[in-house]
């Protein structure tokens, strides 16, 4: 009787066993494989004045009293992917302001669809991207183009690449004196240009509450 007990203690020991075992996900395979898909719900939407969708509201951005409620916000480019911007009633904002170096094309006049950029602190996110506005002030923007890199990038540094143009902290291109600039540590990210957000869309911009 002892050992008849004893036996099926045994076995179910072992059956316990293999079952936590094979609840328990292989780890490496964890790390390479996508995440489940998921359905983003109950985020308000940030629109245009003609009723355009811009993106999903992630956070108010509360850093200056007298700048109440701008947003940042998600916008959706071709596939999908969240790139985080930071939107106004009167424009759109970039998350690291240009100038210093930050904003390099190879070309002398800031042309091509190709830039690098300097962003020292990524946000949270499967893409970066960076806004550069065309004159001083984004409220006053006739222009503002969204750039972004693509999906999960590795920061770099772009040996052997000579840049000749920056655009600068008061919306334009400045070009390099010759030889040109060169990037040093800690480096960036290579970007494309996506579009043209006041192309795109019309101020103001809002959220409907």
């Amino acid at each position: 009787m002892r050992s008849t007990l004893l036996s099926a203690l045994v076995l179910a020991l072992g059956a316990g066993a293999l079952a936590q075992a094979a609840a328990v996900p292989d780890a490496t395979k964890a790390r390479i494989q996508p995440h489940p898909q998921f359905t983003r719900c109950c985020h308000e939407k940030v629109w245009d004045s003609t009723g355009k969708e811009i993106g999903d509201l992630i956070s108010y951005d509360e850093r200056f009293q007298s700048q109440q409620l701008g947003g940042y916000v998600a916008y959706h480019v071709t596939g999908g992917d969240g790139v985080p911007i930071l939107v106004y009633p009167e424009g759109f904002y970039p998350l690291q302001n240009p100038g210093g170096s930050t904003a390099l094309f190879t070309t002398p006049d800031c042309s091509g669809n190709t830039m690098f950029a300097m962003i020292y602190s990524p946000p949270l996110a499967k893409r970066y991207g960076m806004v550069l506005s065309a004159g001083n002030s984004p409220t006053t923007a006739t222009h503002t183009w969204l750039w972004v890199t693509d999906p999960l990038p590795t920061r770099i540094v772009p040996a052997g690449t000579v840049f000749h143009s920056q655009w600068n902290d008061s919306g334009a291109c400045a070009p390099f004196p010759a030889p040109g600039y060169t990037v040093t540590p800690p480096g960036g990210y290579w970007t494309h240009r996506e579009v043209d957000l006041l192309v795109k869309f019309h101020r103001p911009f809002y959220i409907d509450y």
